[in-house]
């Protein structure tokens, strides 16, 4: 059962205490990290609700079971979206990933990247437009640089830290941002002119 006092616990703190058998530290975990890894899973999968929603579970066992290699001094952020990472990467390794997109998905619920767009009408109905195109344009993406861009635009993720999670150099990280923000910027220009300029800024 979720307490109030869990909030003032840091996320290593809870799974410390979640280490010793704490139930109550699984549910604050999972308070603060099931809305931000489901829609981790469903830019990963393509808007595939179902098979978020069951790697979104099975990530959480995975902490249950294998919380005891987290190491205190470790980042529980970065440890929980490595294992989410490498949850996709199994899974593109048996099967190539269906590019579905689904029309009648909650925008708002996976949007990665606000454009800039006014309130009104006329721009959500523009917003809806572009985050459907964004989905898109991803989907078309090596599996490496849409997980660096949702780990930097969606999650906020420091270049080093997507590096950690990805297991790869920092260089390497700035390359795969280089490239699909290009990408993404000539594909989604039209919708906004600031586009380009939130995407010209995603390596530094």
């Amino acid at each position: 059962m979720f307490r109030k006092n869990d909030d003032r616990q840091s996320d290593e703190a809870l799974m410390v205490l979640l280490q010793s058998g704490d139930a109550g530290a699984f549910d604050a975990l999972y308070h603060r990290y099931s809305q931000r890894l489901l829609v981790y899973f469903l830019r990963m999968l393509g808007n595939d609700r179902d098979k978020a929603d069951d790697f979104l579970q099975d990530l959480f066992l995975k902490v249950i079971d294998k919380g005891g290699q987290f190491r205190a001094e470790a980042r529980f952020s970065t440890w929980i979206f490595t294992v989410a990472h490498n949850m996709c990467k199994n899974e593109y390794r048996r099967r190539e990933v269906r590019k579905v997109i689904d029309p009648e998905a909650d925008v708002e619920a996976v949007s990665v990247l606000d454009a800039g767009a006014n309130p009104g009408i006329h721009e959500a109905l523009d917003r809806q437009r572009f985050q459907s195109r964004l989905q898109q344009v991803l989907l078309t993406c090596d599996d490496s640089q849409r997980s660096a861009f949702i780990l930097r635009f969606q999650e906020h993720l420091s270049i080093r830290e997507i590096s950690e999670i990805m297991d790869c150099s920092e260089g390497t990280t700035k390359s795969r941002l280089f490239y699909v923000t290009k990408k993404l910027g000539k594909a989604l220009g039209e919708f906004n002119p600031q586009v380009n300029g939130v995407l010209h800024h995603a390596g530094k």
